[in-house]
């Protein structure tokens, strides 16, 4: 999504904008459990941590598209 989208949705949820690159933003949401919840304009990830989001390995996926 766009950073604009993306500053919105943050402030919304409580979490934060990561630029991924190439000019598409994601929101992070940090879970007190430790796990990590990534929303993008197509599919929210589930991850078991910040290693698992870098090596793109979600624990759960949903396609919003």
């Amino acid at each position: 999504m766009d950073e604009e989208k993306a500053k919105l949705l943050a402030d919304v949820i409580g979490g934060d904008v990561w630029d991924s690159g190439g000019g598409i933003c994601l929101v992070l949401k940090h879970r007190s459990d430790g796990k990590i919840v990534a929303f993008s304009d197509e599919v929210v990830c589930v991850y078991e941590n910040d290693e698992a989001l870098q090596e793109g390995k979600p624990l759960e996926s949903v396609l919003l598209v």
